[in-house]
């Protein structure tokens, strides 16, 4: 398949290279795609929004398992329970529905620092 971009070669001292591979792998960027940005002034990635992502999913998978234990535990309700038993059961679900808010606002404090982060 014909194509429009022309393949530049470069050498690079072990030095040099592993300092490529070091910020390319920081960036989650191709050595040809940071290289080209480079080049063209291009904005890079910033390592701080690759952290906040990545504790967003984290915050986000406990949030699930959260929700996961609510649901069992509503399941649990179904079925036949001493008033002691089904009582704390619904101040675990009280307090497993504070943890997933907790969650949330957590998640939307560190969106809203990614998206407004001081230049």
């Amino acid at each position: 398949m014909a194509t429009t971009r022309n393949l530049v070669k470069t050498y690079l001292d072990d030095t040099e290279l592993a300092r490529l591979d070091r910020l390319a792998g920081q960036l989650r960027l191709s050595r040809s795609e940071l290289l080209r940005r480079l080049l063209m002034n291009s904005k890079l990635p910033d390592q701080r929004t690759f952290e906040a992502s990545q504790a967003i999913l984290d915050l986000l998978k406990v949030n699930a398992d959260q929700a996961r234990l609510g649901n069992l535990f509503k399941l649990a309700l179904d079925e036949p329970l001493s008033a002691d038993l089904l009582a704390k059961f619904d101040q675990l679900i009280v307090e497993i529905e504070g943890t997933q808010n907790a969650l949330k606002d957590l998640v939307r404090q560190i969106d809203h620092s990614i998206r407004h982060k001081a230049p």
